[in-house]
């Protein structure tokens, strides 16, 4: 599980220490705004993603209605990039990283800049394997660790919200580099002074439980191999976890 702790700590299931962005951002495609109520699907295996042009923006439960939060254009010390759900000329919902998990919002189209990403994650829950796929089509999979039945890993879509670099310290724990997930833990509403955060990370102390074994306390626990794998993908890359 990885703490958010308002000082950016990174906290999985260990101590917490300051943590540098390491990801780089989408090679993806602008889309420009239309003049028509529907926005076009993007192609077969490549979505929407928007990222905010100032800060805060805010958002709302319905196109247009009050306001029920605001999006920083900062995530986690990188530039907050999120999965769009649906779109038209007017509005775009968005996936969010706040509890409850699934939750969207709603934000002026002229509020964000959108592009397209080709990539998508999914973790299967039962195989306890990760793919990778690209524009639809699988270019990597993997055994993985994922959560003791528990401390279950959340099922649904989530999304990439950040990658960050681990503290030194903390390197024989979770490895170099750390997927900071859009979801949170359905049974911690707290881990480490952070609230339940969950993540795809290495963990060096441990090879064994990356290998197709569910022994976390949530998160997704994947080789080095896989890590690397994975550096490829922009910030908002949509991750399915399925059962």
């Amino acid at each position: 599980m990885i703490a958010l702790a308002a000082l950016l700590l990174l906290s999985a299931c260990g101590s917490g220490g300051k943590v540098k962005a390491v990801a780089p951002l989408a090679t993806t495609t602008t889309v420009p705004a239309t003049t028509t109520t529907t926005v076009p699907a993007p192609p077969p295996g490549q979505f929407y993603v928007a990222t905010p042009l100032s800060s805060p923006l805010q958002y709302s439960a319905t196109p247009g209605g009050a306001p029920a939060g605001t999006l920083p254009t900062v995530t986690w010390g990188e530039q907050t990039v999120r999965p769009v759900v649906s779109m038209t000329d007017a509005w775009v919902q968005i996936g969010l990283d706040t509890r409850p998990n699934l939750s969207t919002g709603w934000v002026a189209r002229s509020a964000v800049t959108i592009a397209i990403t080709g990539y998508r994650i999914e973790i299967s829950i039962s195989k306890r394997s990760l793919t990778l796929f690209q524009n639809g089509q699988s270019v990597y999979t993997a055994p993985v660790g994922v959560g003791e039945p528990q401390w279950p890993t959340p099922i649904g879509r989530t999304f990439v919200d950040a990658v960050v670099a681990t503290p030194k310290f903390q390197l024989y724990i979770y490895g170099p580099t750390v997927f900071v997930l859009g979801t949170h833990s359905n049974v911690f509403t707290e881990f480490d002074g952070g609230d339940g955060t969950v993540a795809i990370h290495g963990y060096p102390s441990d090879p064994g439980s990356t290998k197709g074994v569910a022994s976390s306390h949530g998160c997704v626990r994947a080789s080095p191999q896989t890590i690397t794998a994975l550096t490829v993908v922009p910030l908002g890359t949509p991750v399915d976890v399925i059962a």
